[in-house]
């Protein structure tokens, strides 16, 4: 059975690593006061050509922070113009200047699936 190739997905918005490494410039100016670092990862790191989001990893200082979860760092993540749409534990969705962003706390305790923000 021959399965044809599927058509191309339209990016909404494509961004490009200039995007990412720039959106982590400006989380690493709030964060790093608080304790945290954002770290580009996925697609935008690793692989060439435009994308579909953003991927960023928080990390926290270990001598200085216990623990966190993404949604209480909304109002920091807000002064770098990210706003938070939906929430699930390990994978914060948001939006930044009309990108789609994927942070992800690899560290999270939060297990509940359900999205907060709808």
């Amino acid at each position: 059975m021959h399965l044809p190739f599927p058509e191309k997905v339209k990016l909404e918005n494509p961004c490009a690593q200039d995007d990412g490494v720039y959106l982590c410039q400006q989380l690493y100016r709030v964060l790093q006061p608080k304790g945290f670092f954002p770290a580009l990862t996925g697609g935008l790191l690793y692989k060439e050509g435009l994308r579909k989001d953003i991927d960023i990893v928080i990390y926290r200082h270990r001598q200085k922070i216990d623990a966190f979860e993404t949604k209480d760092l909304a109002d920091v993540l807000l002064e770098a113009g990210v706003e938070i749409t939906n929430y699930f534990g390990f994978v914060t969705k948001a939006k930044w200047k009309g990108y789609s962003v994927d942070i992800f706390n690899p560290e999270t305790k939060d297990t509940e699936l359900e999205d907060i923000y709808n």
